[in-house]
C-alpha cells in the first residue's frame, strides 16, 4: 500500500526541525568561538603580566598572572569537557574520555600550588627587604588585565545561564576582574605614596587564595583518580531499594566517578525466586529510583537468590 502525500505541516515540520538543528549547530559554533576567544585573551594577558611583573619588580602582578592562568586553565578544562562530551567510547576507552579533564585538573593544581609556595616565600623576603617597584607599569598592566577580564565576562555572560560549565567559567573570570582591580588599586598606592610593602602583601593574599582553591581541586581530582566512592546517602539508597517489591537485600555496593558529574553504581540484589522478566521489572524500578532521586545514570545490578554469605552493604 502506497503512502499518501505528507499532511500539511509534516514536510514543513521536517524542514523546521532541520532548521532547528542547523541553528543549534550555529549557536554551538558561536559558543565554541567565544570560549576560545576567552582562553586566548586570558592566556595572552597572563603571559604579558608575568613579563611586566619581572620588569616592574611586582610580585603582585606575577601572582595575578598565575591567578589568571589558573582560571584560564579552568576555562580550558570546561571547553575540553564540552568537546569530549561528543566523543563516544571505543574499544580502547570503554568508559569514554571524561577522565582526561580530571588528570589535567590534578596536574594543574599541583603546578599552581608549587608556584604559589615560591611566591609566598619570595613575598616574605621582599616584605622584610622592600624593593622599588615601577608603579606606572604595574598600573598599566593591571588595568589591561582588568579590561581583558571584563571582556571575558561579557563574552561568557549569555551562555552562563545555559550550562554549569559556562557558568563556572563566567564566575572565574568575574573573580579575576576583581583581583586585577585590587592589583590596580595597589599599584596606584605604590605609585602615589610609595607604599612598596603593599606589593608583597597583595602577592601573599592572592597566593593563599589560589592555594585554597587549588587544594579543593586537588583533593576532588585525586579522589576521582583513586576511584573513591561517590558522596551519596548510602543508608537512604539501601532503604529505598529494599522497599522495592521483590527485593530482599542489597549488598556489595561499589560506586566510583569518571569525572565530577558522572557516577557509576554496581551492587548485588538479592531477590526471591522469580522469572527473568520479573527481575527486569525490579531492575527497571531500581534504576528509576537511582536516576530520579540520586542522579545516578550508569547502573550495573547483579541479581541472586541467597548466593553471598556476607551481605554487608559494602564488601569486607
Amino acid at each position: 500500500m502506497k503512502s499518501g502525500p505528507d499532511k500539511p505541516g509534516q514536510a514543513g515540520g521536517r524542514v523546521q526541525e532541520g532548521h532547528g538543528h542547523a541553528h543549534h549547530r550555529h549557536e554551538n559554533e558561536k559558543g565554541k568561538n567565544r570560549f576560545l576567544s576567552v582562553i586566548v585573551l586570558n592566556l595572552s594577558i597572563s603571559i604579558l603580566e608575568i613579563i611586566a611583573g619581572v620588569f616592574s619588580g611586582s610580585l603582585a602582578l606575577i601572582s595575578d598572572a598565575f591567578h589568571n592562568l589558573e582560571d584560564t586553565a579552568s576555562v580550558a578544562l570546561s571547553f575540553f569537557a564540552w568537546k569530549i562530551s561528543f566523543k563516544r567510547p571505543d574499544e580502547n576507552r570503554t568508559y569514554g574520555y571524561k577522565r582526561a579533564e580530571v588528570i589535567a585538573a590534578f596536574v594543574n593544581s599541583l603546578f599552581l600550588a608549587a608556584v604559589c609556595a615560591f611566591l609566598i616565600f619570595e613575598a616574605v623576603r621582599r616584605f622584610l627587604e622592600p624593593r622599588a617597584i615601577d608603579g606606572g607599569l604595574m598600573m598599566l598592566m593591571a588595568g589591561a588585565a582588568f579590561l581583558a577580564n571584563i571582556i571575558s565576562v561579557f563574552l561568557l555572560h549569555g551562555d552562563s545561564k545555559e550550562s554549569l560549565n559556562w557558568k563556572s567559567a563566567y564566575l572565574h573570570m568575574l573573580g579575576d576582574a576583581f583581583f586585577s582591580l585590587a592589583v590596580f588599586a595597589g599599584a596606584f598606592a605604590i605609585k602615589t605614596w610609595g607604599l612598596f610593602w603593599l606589593d608583597p602583601v597583595l602577592s601573599v593574599v592572592m597566593s593563599v587564595f589560589i592555594i585554597s582553591q587549588t587544594y579543593k581541586v586537588f583533593l576532588h581530582s585525586l579522589n576521582i583518580l583513586m576511584q573513591s566512592s561517590a558522596g551519596l546517602d548510602y543508608g537512604s539508597i539501601k532503604k529505598d531499594i529494599e522497599a522495592v517489591p521483590g527485593v530482599k537485600n542489597i549488598h556489595h555496593v561499589h560506586t566510583w566517578m569518571s569525572n565530577e558529574n558522572t557516577v557509576y553504581f554496581e551492587a548485588h540484589i538479592e531477590v526471591d525466586e522469580c522469572s527473568v522478566t520479573d527481575s527486569c521489572g525490579i531492575s527497571r524500578r531500581i534504576e528509576e529510583i537511582l536516576k530520579g532521586k540520586y542522579g545516578i545514570h550508569h547502573t550495573t545490578l547483579q541479581f541472586e537468590t541467597d548466593r553471598c554469605r556476607k551481605k554487608d552493604l559494602f564488601y569486607k
